[in-house]
């Protein structure tokens, strides 16, 4: 900016020097011209001077009475004035037409001189004297004439310099104003320039600084200036975002500030209305003068006044129970070391009244720069309730909350503890006793749910009167209990209380103005059998409580190794049982249905078999209830359906008597559900059988467990077209009622029924009632298991239609199947 305004200055000041210079000259000019126009006036005045004297001279040469008058001098006088003027004009000219005038005019100067000279000089001869004056006169009248002559031009000349000398003035003023203006205007765009290049700026800067004062930190400026400005501008922007920066640091620091001056008054409030209000008392003791401050609340929640505990700390500790106080004592020791960070322990304190209460002491120690501690302070809190709700909460996590007994943590813990007593003492023996109620089930379901707790409260109660104090009688759960045996001599203790539970438990219980008899499965584990988990003597005695309820419940059984070693199997089997669809264990044979008056093979029930990679060949009656228990028999069930309808639409395409074959199917209680018609329209529509080819077999247990629902289902299934059987007729639940709104096709006789109805007349009586009931109900019967000719004549004098067993046919396999089927196809 600097350079700018030099720069412009200097033209300034060059176009102020062009305007003096140029008018110098023009002053210069002026001055020649008013100089020869003053010059031209002396021309004026010689020829006025010059007339006036040739004039004198011819006046005094003509008025003289003699050549040598008296006046002679003074026409020498006029003379030579005439001579001076002439010489005098001849340098006051200009022009080249003047100068010769003037030229003349001396020369005509000198002639008059001489003409006068030689009149003055000559005295002798009057005619020479005359014609001298003559000659002197003609000469002054030449002068005259050039005088005149040259006054006429000088007059011009005055005329024509006056008009050039005011058009030169004129000329010269216009040129100046024309300069000044110019100069003024040039002036005031370096001023307008000026002003914009500084002013604005300026102007903008004021405004900024001005927003900046009035709060608006970090304001910036456009970045359009240059030089100085721009680098100004940069600056400020800089100074702007530093101040804004600044600004902003310096209220955080001032709202930290606040906010820590606020934070302190609160927690100052906190403090005094916490003192005031909480349900703590303070402590503040003084190490060095070993004094110590308790607050009234601190009394008074011990019971004590104002001034009934001084400022000795001995009057604290001795109001600790005797087994805290030296806890208490190490705790602060410990801190005041520095070993740890507080003091935190809990304590009981005498209450005034005698009691002890459970106090919760808190306290820090305030240290030096040496770090030795000077003052301790803390709070003490009065934590009796929440001792007895902690006591509460720990009984209720190891006793069952019906009972009052102990749960399964607390029996197993204490099963642990006899265990480790067990290890340490030689000879120490005890035992477990899991018990299960019989009918416990029918009872609540009978009941209710109520009258069912207070009959397990009941056999908690009774559990306990026939066992020691040192015994343990714990409720796992449902209708389970355990009993824990210790220090016992041998195993026939055990067995006596099992005994004694057996012989008094049945006796009735009063419930909800009800009678009410139970009993219990009892399965008894002895600690000799080298336990180290209290896990293993719970899970040996559960079962051996299995097997007494296997066998028949309302006793009990003692463990030993091949329950284990059963249980064991029993498991791998199952875990076998989860693998064998996907693994293709199972196969299917077919036992061949006969129709008895022609003895032509009619069908074939479908018989699941599993051929275990290990155990070789597994019947149904060994894995169809484990499949059943672990929810697989659904799955079982549907890939025995499909692969029978696989195969009979196999035979069927052999042609001949295939084409009239049935295969019949057993349906399992979970598998009889409204989703089986869906099952059954899909497996007849993929494998293009019939629908009176399929039956289905199920049980009567089944169709009674809800009678209804059943009739609904196989109503549905009827209208597929399939044919329905009730499987082992006779053994389930009494149907009577319900068959004839059954639409059933079919009775199957149970083969306990048929073995030995030859000499069985019970069998015999059941077997002709079953088959006069389908003949009154116009249905078919199938006597299953025949064994025997014997039994088969039996069944052909009752009317029987249809056998199936192995007097006739084992259950073939596939292949032997098919050869079967090819054979009856090709006889006669």
């Amino acid at each position: 900016m600097k350079y700018r305004i030099v720069i412009s200055l200097l033209l300034l000041f060059l176009i102020y020097l062009f305007g003096i210079f140029l008018s110098i000259n023009n002053v210069n000019q002026t001055t020649a011209t008013l100089n020869r126009l003053l010059n031209l006036h002396k021309v004026s005045e010689l020829r006025a001077s010059l007339v006036h004297r040739v004039m004198r001279v011819n006046s005094d040469l003509f008025t003289v009475h003699t050549p040598y008058s008296q006046s002679l001098d003074r026409i020498v006088d006029n003379v030579e004035a005439l001579s001076d003027l002439a010489n005098a004009c001849a340098g006051c000219h200009h022009r080249p037409e003047t100068v010769q005038d003037l030229e003349q005019v001396s020369a005509l100067v000198e002639d008059f001189k001489r003409a006068l000279s030689f009149y003055i000089t000559t005295s002798a001869d009057s005619r020479r004297l005359e014609r001298l004056k003559y000659d002197a006169s003609l000469v002054g009248e030449t002068l005259l004439q050039q005088v005149e002559h040259m006054a006429r031009e000088a007059s011009l000349g005055v005329e024509r310099m006056s008009a050039q000398a005011f058009a030169e003035i004129q000329h010269s003023k216009n040129a100046l104003l024309i300069l000044v203006a110019a100069a003024g205007l040039f002036g005031l765009l370096i001023a307008v320039y000026l002003a914009r290049s500084i002013t604005r700026p300026t102007r903008d800067l004021v405004a900024a600084t001005r927003r900046i004062a009035a709060g608006e930190y970090g304001f910036a400026l456009e970045p359009a200036y240059r030089e100085e400005f721009g680098e100004l501008a940069r600056h400020f922007n800089a100074m702007s975002l530093s101040l804004k920066n600044s600004y902003a640091r310096l209220e955080g620091e001032i709202e930290e500030r606040r906010q820590a001056e606020r934070a302190l008054r609160a927690s100052e409030e906190r403090y005094a209305l916490a003192a005031r209000g909480a349900n703590d008392g303070l402590w503040d003791w003084d190490l060095p003068g070993n004094s110590i401050y308790f607050s009234p609340r601190w009394k008074s929640m011990l019971g004590y006044g104002e001034s009934d505990i001084g400022t000795d700390p001995n009057d604290w500790f001795r109001l600790v129970h005797p087994d805290d106080r030296q806890g208490l004592e190490a705790k602060i020791a410990f801190h005041l070391e520095g070993t740890v960070p507080h003091i935190e322990s809990e304590q009981r304190l005498r209450h005034r009244d005698g009691t002890w209460r459970w106090t919760l002491i808190r306290g820090v120690a305030v240290r030096d720069e040496n770090d030795r501690p000077y003052r301790l302070a803390g709070s003490q809190t009065d934590i009796t309730e929440r001792k007895k709700t902690e006591d509460q909460l720990i009984h209720d996590a190891f006793h069952d909350s019906l009972t009052g007994l102990p749960n399964r943590a607390l029996f197993t813990n204490r099963v642990e503890h006899a265990l480790l007593t067990a290890q340490r003492r030689s000879g120490y023996l005890f035992a477990v006793l899991f018990l299960d109620l019989d009918r416990f089930k029918f009872i609540n379901d009978s009941l209710g749910h109520f009258a069912g707790d207070q009959l397990l409260l009941a056999v908690g109660h009774r559990l306990a009167e026939f066992v020691r104090p040192s015994d343990t009688v714990a409720r796992l759960g449902g209708d389970e209990f355990a009993i824990l045996l210790e220090d016992i001599h041998g195993l026939d203790e055990a067995v006596a209380i099992a005994r004694r539970i057996q012989k008094d438990l049945p006796r009735p219980f009063m419930i909800d103005g009800h009678e009410v008899f139970t009993s219990a499965s009892i399965g008894i584990a002895l600690s000799s059998k080298g336990y180290e988990q209290p896990g293993q003597l719970l899970r040996d005695a559960d079962l051996a409580m299995y097997h007494a309820k296997a066998r028949g419940k309302a006793r009990y059984e003692i463990f030993d190794k091949s329950m284990h070693d059963h249980s064991l199997a029993h498991l791998q089997l199952e875990n076998d049982l989860r693998r064998a669809i996907e693994r293709q264990e199972f196969h299917l044979c077919y036992q061949p249905v006969i129709e008895l008056a022609t003895g032509k093979l009619s069908g074939f029930e479908a018989l699941i078999r599993w051929r275990h990679p290990t155990r070789g060949l597994i019947l149904p009656t060994d894995f169809i209830p484990l499949a059943e228990d672990t929810g697989l028999l659904p799955a079982i069930g549907q890939w025995v359906l499909g692969e029978a309808c696989r195969r009979l639409g196999q035979w069927r395409r052999l042609g001949g008597e295939a084409l009239f074959l049935a295969v019949s199917v057993n349906l399992s209680g979970r598998e009889f559900t409204p989703a089986l018609v869906e099952t059954i329209r899909k497996m007849l529509r993929e494998h293009e059988l019939p629908p009176d080819r399929l039956r289905l077999e199920i049980t009567e247990r089944t169709l009674m467990d809800a009678p209804q629902n059943s009739a609904a289902l196989l109503a549905e299934l009827k209208g597929l077209g399939v044919g329905l059987q009730i499987d082992d007729f006779g053994t389930g639940y009494s149907s009577l009622s319900y068959l004839p709104h059954f639409p059933i096709d079919t009775l199957k006789i149970d083969r306990s029924f048929i073995a030995g109805i030859d000499h069985n007349r019970d069998n015999l009586e059941i077997v002709r009632t079953i088959l006069a009931l389908a003949q009154n109900l116009n249905l078919k019967a199938v006597g299953e298991g025949v064994e025997t000719p014997a039994e088969l004549e039996k069944l052909r004098e009752l009317g029987c239609g249809f056998v199936q067993g192995n007097l006739f046919h084992p259950a073939l396999d596939v292949a032997a199947a098919e050869q079967l089927i090819r054979r009856l196809s090709q006889a006669p």
